[in-house]
Formats: C-alpha cells, sequence, structure tokens
C-alpha cells in the first residue's frame, strides 16, 4: 500500500471535515479532493466508514500523545487532571466534527478493533491519572475506574453543552476552565 497516497487521503478527509463536516464526506469526493481517480481511495480504505475510522484512529493517538506528554511535567496529580480536562475540552471545541466521531459514533469493535484499542488506551492513560490523584489526595473513592467514568461523565457533558450552545452565565456555563477546577478540586 502507497503510504504517500494513503496520507494524502486522510489529509483531504481531515481538511473536508474541518471546513464541511462529517456529512460532506463520500469515497468519490475525497478522491477527487486529493487529485486521484475515483477508485483510489478504494484501495487504500473499504469504504466511507473505513476511512473515518482512520481518521478517529489518528484523532484518538493524538489524545494520547497529549495525555503522555503531561507525564514529562512535574505537576499535582490534580492540576494534572485538570489540564487532562482541559485538553479534551479543548479538543472538542476547537474539533467538533472530530469530536462527534470519536465518542458519539458507535464504533464495532470486531469490525474496527484499532479504534476500540486506542480509545481504551486513553481511557487507560486517563485512569492513571486519576489513580494518582485518588492517592495523593487519600479520596474516599476506591476505584480509579469508576473515579475515570465519572471524570468521563462530567466533561462529556460540558463539552456536549458547550457545542450545544450552552454557555449562559445565569447557568455558571460561561467559564468551562473554571467549571473543570471546581470538579477536580471537589471530587478529588
Amino acid at each position: 500500500m502507497d503510504n504517500a497516497t494513503r496520507n494524502n487521503l486522510l489529509e483531504t478527509t481531515r481538511k473536508l471535515i474541518d471546513n464541511r463536516g462529517v456529512d460532506a464526506i463520500s469515497m468519490r469526493v475525497v478522491g477527487r479532493n486529493s487529485g486521484l481517480s475515483r477508485t483510489a481511495s478504494y484501495r487504500h480504505f473499504k469504504n466511507k466508514k473505513s476511512l473515518l475510522a482512520a481518521i478517529v484512529v489518528e484523532d484518538f493517538e493524538m489524545l494520547l500523545t497529549e495525555l503522555l506528554e503531561l507525564q514529562n511535567e512535574p505537576i499535582h496529580p490534580k492540576k494534572n487532571l485538570a489540564k487532562l480536562l482541559k485538553s479534551y475540552h479543548e479538543f472538542a471545541t476547537q474539533y467538533p466534527e472530530h469530536y462527534q466521531l470519536m465518542f458519539d459514533t458507535k464504533w464495532d469493535k470486531e469490525e474496527f478493533p484499532e479504534v476500540a484499542t486506542i480509545a481504551f488506551s486513553v481511557f487507560q492513560q486517563t485512569e492513571k491519572y486519576v489513580d494518582n490523584a485518588l492517592k495523593a489526595n487519600g479520596s474516599k473513592l476506591q476505584e480509579a475506574k469508576e473515579a475515570t467514568a465519572i471524570l468521563y461523565s462530567f466533561i462529556h457533558g460540558l463539552v456536549e453543552l458547550n457545542l450545544n450552545g450552552h454557555r449562559e452565565r445565569s447557568k455558571g456555563l460561561d467559564n468551562p476552565k473554571l467549571l473543570i477546577d471546581i470538579f477536580i478540586d471537589s471530587v478529588f
């Protein structure tokens, strides 16, 4: 498989998603915008869903890279968690179509095992940060897995509210970074 062509298709898809949204993606449009023949896209990707799955894998890899970079910063575990959640929120608001592909799409684990694997790697890395924060704080929460699920529920709920235009000052939704700090302080 020609990696340059594959990368060209992925980059073209990424730009189309950013400029026109996921609904604008078709194998024909991607091929045409990549300067390739109509069938070239199919030599690298089975269909639109497999092309989008490759984009999702790249997006999770970017998120995982950010999480791993936090390990190198000598910050208190609670501050690491806050920074992690702020990264999630920033990614989601900067790339809403990608966020929705990653988290609002149900990816079949058997058809797209690479998506399931990288998504779980992100969860596991997040769980490590949660575990460190729990240990540092002597928290009463016993299980890092459950605390990570609570953390995910909070950040994904906040992101969904913000993406749907709920940023009302009267409801306290106008400063997501402050809400993240308050959440981390109250839970951890």
